[in-house]
């Protein structure tokens, strides 16, 4: 047991931590980061985390029986840090602000009173992804519990998806005749529900929650078979993109930088040469006339592409034709279709809705934020971290290699509104090792004591 290994003095005070290294290699082994209390928090993480997929029904506002977990998640963990008068952690505040403002600007600018409840969510979700950050950041033990929950909560819902799907269940799979064959769960879109096992086959490879390699590996083929199921080539690529940079960033960490670059070279000229000779339309063609998962997938896949860049083309026209500051939050279709484009849709793309819809501000907001993500998963990969934090988080490459992923998908489809997605933006704050000074973003550090 790692706890039983290079014992510190239990009495005294706590050891000082080399620097750069996590606070909690100078803690003794008595202090409060490695107890097992408060168990209500615990109780409550996990409720949350396994209700994520809940999103069906919906109510008012995109609201969701997921939320009520998160809601009380929030709740609770302000009280418990505010009672032990602990300072809170406010990760990505800077970026969310610029986001939030923007989004205000431009809903009043567009006199559209609806465009305000993106920006709630804004608000709502940042406040989600700093508890899960401050609960793990305070003990460890919530950490193992955030991380348990997660994987196999994304195990069983996917056993569960992938049952309903073979034996034909409709409600079971959340298939309906809209996506065709494609399962979404309890998501109601099967992109969403695709990115959700993503998230989890990438904590399942990053974490040792499962050390048993065939369990591990039996896991994996029940996301796997999940994903196949929903269907999502966004996800495929998000998944081809996790592998190569978790891969070469392992071997980096193994071999040295230069083998690393070596094979990232090799990989971007095989793929240089590979791609041009790929007939996309020959592909999907063929798939349509196969079985019914290929033609849910690679079937999609020329008209789907062809959609995207047509509408990508007329959101891009929309923004060369508009100002500066935005036409609203979630008003992209409203807008397309207001100036008569021929493809009317919303975004389907982070970058290009953030543009549209709120203007410069909120590009530079986006830039903030993506700035703020890689530099706090650079450090969880080449930091100092605690040797608590890397017994549960072995192979941290994979996490980088997952927020890799998540930024391609947001080509696709917008995943800043993803409700697990910023869980797994407030894990990665909280096992940063720099989270404590947050030096990147020199914000206020507490929600009450400015």
């Amino acid at each position: 047991m790692l706890l039983t290994e290079g014992l510190r003095p239990v009495t005294g005070g706590a050891a000082p931590a080399p620097r750069g290294a996590h606070p909690a290699d100078g803690y003794p082994l008595d202090a409060s980061y490695f107890s097992r209390a408060p168990r209500h928090i615990a109780y409550l993480l996990g409720v949350a985390l396994a209700g994520l997929p809940l999103l069906v029904p919906s109510g008012p506002g995109n609201t969701a029986v997921a939320d009520v977990g998160m809601v009380v998640v929030v709740v609770g963990v302000v009280v418990w840090l505010k009672r032990d008068g602990v300072p809170v952690l406010v990760p990505y505040l800077l970026p969310v602000s610029l986001l939030m403002v923007a989004g205000s600007v431009a809903a009043y600018h567009v006199q559209v009173g609806v465009a305000l409840l993106p920006v709630l969510q804004d608000l709502f979700l940042l406040a989600w992804g700093a508890a899960v950050a401050n609960a793990v950041r305070r003990r460890r033990w919530l950490l193992e519990v955030v991380l348990r929950v997660w994987v196999w909560s994304s195990v069983l819902w996917a056993a569960v998806l992938s049952t309903g799907r073979m034996a034909g269940i409709s409600w079971m799979a959340g298939t309906s005749a809209k996506d065709g064959g494609r399962a979404s769960l309890t998501f109601d879109d099967p992109n969403l529900a695709a990115n959700y096992f993503l998230i989890g086959l990438g904590l399942l490879v990053a974490t040792s929650v499962v050390r048993r390699r065939l369990v591990r590996v039996l896991a994996a083929v029940v996301i796997l078979l999940a994903l196949v199921f929903t269907g999502s080539n966004g996800a495929a690529v998000g998944l081809a993109t996790m592998t190569c940079v978790g891969l070469v960033v392992a071997l980096g960490r193994r071999r040295g930088v230069l083998a690393a670059a070596a094979t990232s070279l090799l990989l971007l000229a095989g793929v240089a040469l590979v791609v041009p000779h790929v007939d996309l339309n020959r592909i999907g063609a063929t798939a349509s006339d196969s079985a019914q998962v290929l033609r849910d997938s690679l079937g999609r896949s020329g008209e789907s592409s062809g959609s995207r860049e047509e509408l990508a083309n007329e959101t891009i026209g929309l923004y060369l034709g508009g100002d500066l500051v935005g036409v609203g939050p979630g008003q992209t279709k409203a807008a397309l279709k207001g100036a008569g484009a021929a493809y009317v849709k919303e975004a389907h793309n982070d970058y290009l809705a953030t543009l549209v819809e709120r203007g410069a501000l909120g590009g530079a907001g986006l830039v903030v934020l993506l700035l703020a993500v890689a530099a706090r998963l650079g450090r969880v990969v080449t930091g100092r971290q605690s040797a608590w934090v890397r017994e549960l988080v072995p192979r941290p490459e994979v996490l980088l290699g997952l927020g890799c992923a998540l930024a391609v998908g947001a080509l696709f489809y917008e995943v800043l509104h993803f409700r697990h997605v910023w869980a797994f933006l407030g894990l990665i704050a909280g096992i940063d090792p720099g989270a404590t000074t947050d030096r990147l973003l020199h914000v206020p550090r507490t929600w009450w004591r400015r």
